[in-house]
């Protein structure tokens, strides 16, 4: 093996060492499969016959699911209305062993809930139905989320924000975490939305997708060079120490103030679905900055890793053998 490939497997060795706090919009995945074999008579659309259904943590909570199964420890910090699917959703989390001393419960409040409707034999997703949270969340439940970040934040490594855009991520939560980071020297790690794109301040590292980045700088990304162009104004506004924009086939692209982009390419392979693979990058980012890591062994890391979630169909969380072998065996 290269002394490259050993660096990276002596930091996933240090895996089990990262707590994490994950705050963010905690959610959960519903599928639905079956076959279809004929049209409605009643009206143009296919018949699915259902086979099966099964439940998954999406969102935040799966977030906090890919770092548990990457060996980390983990804080759950969320949401959740008093409802059958906040119910499943907390089950979700303490079967796995993470910590939902954070989750706080709004009785007025829907838990987020997305069905997906898969046929068979291709996978494919025929529907998806949203259920969500329509009003905004109670000040007072928001006072009770920042407090919680704010006494949490000396028993972890850092802070992990899942901005899905439901209300659980706002301004004055991010500007507290911007002072938390500044003043207790931990790190952040971001995943970002269009609705708090203004507010996010000083964070250690940012993980948004193409089109989060066309839309948060401005640029429209169609090449190389307004990709550049987007990762330096994206670096400038949010202030950040570094920017990761994932690029799905067309790999990562990581940018540093005063430093040359880096391009990581994807490693080719059949790719089943993608459902939470932004989800999986910024666990993987997580545990290796927690781990020691550069920001440049961070994103290979994360490629890797968000390449083994296309492997299943629906929302996957990676184990850490899984990705040990990911690593033993790229080029």
């Amino acid at each position: 093996m290269t002394s490259r490939t050993n660096r990276l497997l002596a930091l996933l060795g240090k895996f089990h060492r990262g707590h994490l706090l994950v705050v963010g919009d905690l959610m959960l995945d519903r599928f639905i499969w079956g076959d279809v074999d004929r049209i409605s008579p009643e009206a143009p659309v296919p018949v699915l016959r259902v086979i099966s259904e099964s439940y998954r943590l999406g969102g935040a909570a799966n977030v906090t699911h890919n770092i548990r199964t990457l060996g980390g420890k983990v804080t759950a910090c969320g949401v959740m209305g008093r409802d059958e699917t906040g119910k499943r959703l907390l089950q979700g989390l303490q079967a796995i062993g993470i910590s939902t001393k954070g989750v706080f419960v709004e009785s007025h409040f829907q838990t987020t809930q997305k069905s997906r409707i898969i046929a068979h034999p291709r996978h494919q997703q025929i529907v998806r139905l949203d259920r969500e949270n329509h009003g905004e969340i109670r000040r007072s439940v928001l006072q009770k989320i920042r407090q919680f970040v704010e006494k949490q934040i000396d028993r972890c490594d850092g802070i992990v924000i899942s901005d899905y855009g439901k209300g659980v991520i706002h301004r004055e939560l991010l500007e507290l975490i911007a002072n938390l980071v500044a003043e207790k020297h931990c790190f952040c790690v971001a995943d970002p939305k269009r609705e708090n794109f203004s507010a996010y301040r000083n964070p250690t590292l940012v993980t948004p997708n193409r089109e989060e980045a066309s839309q948060a700088s401005g640029i429209e990304i169609r090449d190389e060079a307004s990709l550049r162009e987007a990762g330096r104004r994206l670096l400038q506004m949010w202030q950040a120490k570094a920017v990761l924009i994932t690029r799905g086939p067309e790999g990562m692209s990581l940018f540093r103030p005063g430093r040359e982009i880096r391009h990581f390419s994807t490693e080719p392979r059949e790719m089943f679905d993608v459902t939470g693979a932004g989800d999986t990058v910024v666990a993987a980012c997580s545990l290796a900055l927690a781990s020691g890591s550069t920001y440049e062994e961070a994103a290979v890391i994360a490629n890797l890793a968000a390449g083994l979630v296309g492997d299943e169909v629906g929302t996957v969380a990676v184990p850490l053998a899984k990705l040990r072998k990911a690593v033993r065996g790229q080029k």
